[in-house]
């Protein structure tokens, strides 16, 4: 293959996981932190920022300065709660979608198309398994590499008799 192949290969599997990717945000938007946890270090009195959930922190302040409004710690909590259930859809749509991509690409008979499919689904499948990887235990870890090592070796048998 020459360089325009293996360049329109690279391009199908960038743009595909782009596209994947874009289409889990535009139906499962991603938490904002700012939803659970808002910016309230610009309110300037103690009655505002409790009537906003904030905390008011005086007992650091020096002689003359005034205090200042934080959120109440556990504000996280919630956030990182939305986050794990968002990244555990990213990783199963981007599974399942690498999946088929790498199924077409090892039955397709053009060669620049089913290797940018390939490409792609390894992406894909990189993609999901690195967002969903922090929230993921010990032995779930060893078994997403299991498979990634199976896939990998499987299209290696496959493709290069």
């Amino acid at each position: 293959m020459d360089f325009k192949h293996n360049l329109l290969a690279i391009a199908i599997a960038i743009v595909l996981a782009f596209f994947v990717g874009y289409g889990i945000e535009v139906f499962s938007d991603s938490p904002e932190y700012q939803d659970f946890c808002p910016n309230l270090y610009d309110i300037a009195d103690e009655v505002a920022c409790t009537n906003t959930g904030g905390v008011w922190n005086a007992n650091q302040v020096q002689k003359g300065e005034r205090g200042w409004c934080v959120n109440k710690i556990d504000c996280n909590k919630p956030f990182q709660n939305a986050q794990e259930k968002h990244d555990k859809v990213v990783f199963i749509v981007s599974l399942v979608a690498g999946i088929i991509a790498i199924i077409g690409g090892m039955n397709l008979k053009h060669d620049v198309i089913n290797r940018g499919l390939l490409l792609g689904g390894v992406l894909l499948l990189l993609y999901g398994t690195i967002r969903y990887w922090s929230h993921a235990n010990d032995i779930l870890k060893f078994v997403l590499l299991g498979i990634a090592l199976v896939i990998l070796v499987w299209i290696g048998y496959k493709k290069l008799k």
